[in-house]
C-alpha cells in the first residue's frame, strides 16, 4: 500500500503492485500516475515494465506525452519513428511525443525497464 505524506511525498512498494498487461506482450506495474500527486504537474506516470523473452509491445503513439526509459535487465531492440537501436541493461532512452514506437525483447531473456512520462508543455497548456 502506498503511503502519502502531507507534502506530497509518495512511497510505494513494488512488491505490492499487481502486474497487468498492456499493448501486446508488455507486462506493466503502474507505480504512480498523475492522479496520485496532490498538486499541478506535467507528470503523467511512472511504470515498471517487463517484456518476456521474444515478446514485443504493439507499435503505438502518445500525442502529447514524452518519456524517459531506463533498462534494468536484459536486451532488445527499440524502434522510434524510422530509427532502430539496440538497448541493454544500464541504457537510458528518451522517446519524444507524437512518434510511433515499439520495443522487442531478445529471445534469450526478459527485458525489464522503468518509464517516467510527462505531458508536453503544449499538451499541458491546451
Amino acid at each position: 500500500m502506498a503511503s502519502k505524506g502531507e507534502s506530497g511525498l509518495l512511497v510505494q512498494s513494488a512488491a505490492e503492485i499487481e502486474e497487468g498487461t498492456s499493448r501486446g506482450a508488455l507486462r506493466v506495474k503502474r507505480v504512480f500516475t498523475a492522479g496520485d500527486v496532490p498538486f499541478a504537474s506535467t507528470f503523467q506516470f511512472f511504470l515498471s515494465n517487463r517484456l518476456p523473452a521474444g515478446g514485443k509491445n504493439e507499435r503505438h503513439i502518445h500525442e502529447d506525452v514524452e518519456k524517459v526509459y531506463y533498462f534494468t535487465k536484459g536486451s532488445g531492440e527499440v524502434s522510434c519513428g524510422d530509427d532502430t537501436a539496440r538497448v541493454t541493461a544500464g541504457d537510458f532512452m528518451f522517446f519524444p511525443a507524437a512518434i510511433e514506437h515499439e520495443i522487442l525483447a531478445d529471445e534469450d531473456g526478459d527485458l525489464e525497464f522503468i518509464v517516467c512520462a510527462a505531458q508536453t508543455l503544449e499538451g499541458a497548456n491546451s
